[in-house]
């Protein structure tokens, strides 16, 4: 198994725009409840099935000031777009 590394330090302008993005996706999660709450979690145990997350239909990546966001293929357009913008608003991309 690979040994998990100490998470980064980031500044705190990249802290803070981080804090607000990650509010941002469950503020986005709590709109888009009914999708979430229907659609099974790719990560659960079969055998105790839970809802879908927003954060696990995304990818954030910060690499030095470069913020990148990848989203799953088959998240609803509309949740997507949603996600997209808080994206363009919290990092100014």
């Amino acid at each position: 198994m690979r040994k998990r590394s100490s998470p980064p330090h980031y500044s705190l302008d990249v802290t803070a725009q981080l804090t607000a993005f990650w509010a941002g996706v469950a503020t986005l999660e709590h709109k888009h409840h009914g999708y979430f709450a229907s659609t099974p979690s790719r990560r659960s145990a079969w055998h105790e099935p839970q809802p879908s997350t927003l954060a696990e239909n995304l990818v954030l990546q910060c690499q030095q000031q470069l913020m990148r966001l990848s989203l799953h293929p088959h998240l609803p357009e509309e949740i997507a777009r949603d996600t997209r913008a808080l994206f363009e608003q919290t990092f100014g991309r």
